[in-house]
């Protein structure tokens, strides 16, 4: 791992990307369109080039069926599956989600363990949007965190020839209609000029029920800041992450900056990512203290939680927690000791603040004091460290096989959602944030009115 993070330090490597996807890019779109009696998978001389993640092209099927999963701001996920033989029209799910299919039957192949991500239509969403996201994969994140952490995914080509776009439109017009989608995203639709797209692993088997269905729990989460912001001033009592929740809390006008709107309910206390990265205990009051925390985490995170049994988890966490599952609660010595044990977030941390160990607000990339190339290579890799504490882990917990014979859980955690951050967009409103943090005594603490957090840093300082 050490080579492999030597590698991707050389900053040309950060950029590089740019040319080879767009190549790429324009390469595959002067293709004919896939044809549906021949199944090869189309792979580019350019792409071959990136680190593989065979297959690197696969054609959509003509016919599908197609149901929802889940959405966030700018992406959207479908279940994609080989239509089978009368599957016309829309049908709905055990869970009440749409389905929508072409009718004939095909061989299901990568679609059977993998879901559809695709672009929402929107600012700087382009044709190469995904491939350009899938050389940033390939050729900076595999190579720097690891392929065994890292949710696998590869691009698929005909989203919009195989008609499958269409599709995937009026399902999420079927959720508007029924009031299902969230406020902000009602008549949001699909990128219409995205034909490549992306096929990710299905972490939370949304499309594929399991013999038995209680046995396997996906936790999704975000891991947000791992390493204190560094220009979080001496003495802060907050992390980044926890500072914002209070900014974001706080009576309008204290947090103008933050990029979110204050709601009229209550403030959701959020959970302090910090107890990831945690010091090892040094007394046994210590470890009881750290233990509860790490399993107060995982619990606050349960409204995201997918069972195998699931077929339309959410993207985000939006959901209030739910109760624990017995089967969980007999696994939380296991999945505590995992999430203590694990250096998946301290690798995180560490590539965090390697990436930006200055901070947003020294980024300058047109004042006076723009050190032009410098500046460009600040802020690439400032997107990284910004990918990083953006992305979704699944935590996957698996308590059983449904059988008599008891066996030890299973816990593994893979990261996905790692769309490069475009940080020529973002860097204003990224520096905004920053400075009403400081401006507002969010990491110090002494806001007024004061909000309530449960900061890791602050309870280790009292």
């Amino acid at each position: 791992m050490a080579a492999e993070a030597d590698t991707v330090a050389d900053d040309s490597l950060n950029g590089r990307y740019y040319t080879a996807a767009a190549s790429a890019a324009a390469a595959v779109a002067s293709q004919p369109p896939p044809s549906h009696r021949q199944s090869p998978p189309v792979v580019h001389p350019l792409l071959q080039q990136l680190p593989p993640t065979p297959p690197l092209i696969t054609s959509m099927p003509s016919t599908v069926t197609c149901s929802f999963v889940g959405e966030g701001s700018a992406n959207a996920v479908f279940c994609v599956t080989p239509a089978n033989a009368g599957d016309n029209g829309s049908t709905n799910g055990e869970d009440g989600a749409v389905k929508k299919g072409t009718g004939a039957p095909a061989d299901a192949g990568p679609l059977s363990t993998h879901l559809l991500r695709i672009p929402k239509a929107g600012p700087g969403v382009d044709p190469t949007t995904c491939l350009e996201h899938h050389a940033y994969y390939s050729s900076v994140l595999r190579p720097l965190i690891g392929a065994e952490w890292l949710v696998g995914q590869h691009l698929v080509r005909g989203v919009v020839s195989s008609g499958v776009h269409a599709v995937l439109d009026e399902l999420l017009a079927d959720l508007d209609r029924n009031r299902r989608r969230r406020p902000d995203w009602v008549g949001t639709r699909v990128a219409a000029n995205v034909d490549v797209a992306l096929l990710v692993e299905d972490m939370t088997s949304a499309c594929k029920k399991s013999a038995f269905p209680s046995t396997t729990i996906t936790i999704q989460c975000k891991p947000k800041w791992l390493v204190q912001s560094p220009s979080a001033p001496a003495g802060a009592r907050r992390c980044r992450t926890c500072a914002l929740s209070a900014a974001s809390a706080a009576p309008s006008g204290a947090n103008s900056h933050t990029g979110r709107a204050k709601k009229a309910s209550l403030h959701k206390i959020k959970p302090c990512p910090m107890v990831l990265v945690a010091d090892p205990p040094t007394s046994p009051q210590e470890e009881a203290e750290l233990d509860a925390a790490l399993w107060d985490y995982v619990c606050k995170h349960l409204g995201s939680a997918v069972s195998s049994s699931s077929l339309s988890p959410t993207s985000s966490p939006s959901k209030p927690s739910s109760p624990v599952p017995v089967t969980l609660l007999k696994a939380r010595p296991a999945i505590v000791r995992w999430l203590r044990a694990t250096s998946l977030f301290r690798r995180m941390a560490a590539i965090q603040a390697e990436f930006d160990p200055h901070g947003v607000l020294s980024v300058d990339l047109e004042g006076p004091e723009s050190d032009g190339d410098a500046s460009t290579i600040a802020l690439d890799r400032l997107q990284t460290a910004m990918t990083l504490r953006d992305c979704t882990y699944y935590l996957r917990i698996t308590t059983g096989d449904g059988t008599a014979t008891t066996q030890p859980p299973s816990i593994s955690a893979k990261l996905g959602d790692l769309d490069r951050k475009d940080g020529r967009r973002k860097l204003a409103r990224w520096q905004a944030q920053e400075r009403t943090l400081l401006a507002g005594g969010f990491y110090l603490g002494i806001e007024e009115p004061q909000q309530q957090t449960q900061c890791w840093l602050e309870r280790q300082r009292g």
